[in-house]
């Protein structure tokens, strides 16, 4: 009885997960493909949801979408990340030095989550990622996380299948170990373009008491602008931020 509660629940939280920037509304029949359910069995998950307020209808052409009850978990979350109280000011400063996006992002179920990021007024930035989930390892916060992994967590990221997003992501196994080493021991990250084609980023790791890489910040910007020299200067910024973060950690 208990067990099948259990994936009751699982399957509801399956449904949830369905939703992303991608998909943002979902027909039941989608859903449906995307899980394999019975129409009744997700009709029931989703009606409930909707009573409660963590999904809502679309009029207009009968599809559902996450309800704003989600996103007040999402800022009760937000404001329980003491982390993110002394962060986000040294990101705030990254972005007026350099005049390009500074992110803030964690590990999480093996992908990069941004938390936060920070940008001048004259930075153009198309979406927010806050929120937004990226391969770890086509991405400066990504691959900044993973050159100081210990082996354990390492060896097991690099168990998933790396997928081809530009004609510069490396999906070679041993080519990313090597590519990690040199960043380890240079003390930073590069995105060449290897995510998204014409963005560069920079990243750094953060280390906690333990030496954890428990998050990383980066800045990013158009490929154009991210030249030796221009690299080399947003990494000396993103280490001497870094090592000011590291010391206010409890």
């Amino acid at each position: 009885m208990e067990e099948s509660k259990v994936k009751s629940l699982s399957k509801a939280l399956d449904v949830l997960e369905c939703f992303s920037i991608e998909q943002p509304e979902l027909g039941i029949t989608e859903i449906c493909n995307k899980l394999g359910l019975y129409k009744s069995n997700v009709h029931n998950i989703v009606a409930t949801f909707e009573k409660h307020g963590y999904l809502t209808k679309n009029p207009l052409n009968n599809k559902y979408k996450l309800g704003l009850n989600i996103l007040k978990l999402s800022n009760i979350i937000s404001s329980n990340l003491h982390e993110r109280d002394f962060i986000l000011p040294h990101i705030k400063k990254i972005a007026n030095e350099t005049d390009e996006i500074v992110y803030y992002a964690i590990l999480h179920n093996k992908q990069v989550l941004y938390l936060d990021y920070a940008c001048t007024s004259g930075t153009i930035i198309e979406t927010s990622k806050m929120g937004v989930m990226a391969p770890v390892y086509c991405t400066a916060t990504g691959k900044a996380i993973m050159s100081c992994l210990p082996k354990h967590d390492l060896d097991s990221l690099m168990q998933d299948e790396f997928n081809q997003y530009t004609e510069r992501t490396i999906t070679d196994k041993e080519q990313m170990r090597i590519e990690l080493d040199k960043s380890r021991k240079r003390g930073y990250s590069v995105d060449n373009m290897e995510h998204e084609y014409g963005i560069k980023g920079v990243g750094v790791p953060i280390l906690d008491r333990k030496g954890y890489p428990f998050a990383a910040i980066s800045v990013s910007g158009p490929s154009l602008r991210f030249d030796e020299g221009k690299v080399e200067f947003f990494a000396s910024l993103l280490k001497q931020h870094k090592e000011a973060i590291e010391r206010q950690l409890p």
